[in-house]
C-alpha cells in the first residue's frame, strides 16, 4: 500500500555498470519517471551530519522506488534525481516498512557545479 497524495513526478537517471571505453570510464543510463515526495532535510537531520557535510545541499525523497547509491565493488554510479533544475546524487535508499504505508526513504546530495549535466529531455517539473 502506498499513499501518493503528496507525491509529484520527477526524473531519475539510473546508471548501468561502468565500462572502460578507450581508457575512460563510461556508464549507460536511462531516465525514468518516479512519483516521490521530496523535502529538504530538517534542522535536526542536518545537525546529525558531520561538520563538513552540513553545508552541502541535501534532500530526502519518499516513494516506492528503490534507488542505488554508488558502489565501488560493482563500479556502478549512483542514481541521480533531477530536482528544482539541479541534479542530486543518491547517498542512501532504505526501506521503511514499519507501517502499512511502507516506502523507501532516500537521501540525495547536490552535485557540484562542474558535475551538473544538462536537464533531461522532457524533464518533469512538479
Amino acid at each position: 500500500m502506498s499513499l501518493s497524495l503528496f507525491k509529484s513526478l520527477y526524473t531519475v537517471r539510473k546508471y548501468g555498470e561502468q565500462t572502460i571505453v578507450k581508457g575512460y570510464a563510461s556508464s549507460s543510463y536511462s531516465d525514468i519517471s518516479a512519483r516521490l515526495n521530496v523535502q529538504p532535510l530538517s534542522p535536526d537531520e542536518l545537525a546529525a551530519l558531520p561538520e563538513g557535510e552540513r553545508t552541502v545541499k541535501r534532500i530526502k525523497a519518499f516513494g516506492s522506488e528503490k534507488f542505488t547509491s554508488a558502489d565501488e565493488f560493482s563500479e556502478t554510479p549512483a542514481d541521480r534525481l533531477f530536482y528544482s533544475g539541479k541534479w542530486y546524487e543518491c547517498k542512501s535508499s532504505v526501506m521503511w516498512n514499519h507501517t502499512l504505508l511502507s516506502h523507501y526513504r532516500s537521501e540525495f546530495v547536490i552535485l557540484p557545479a562542474g558535475e551538473q549535466a544538462e536537464a533531461p529531455t522532457g524533464a518533469i517539473k512538479p
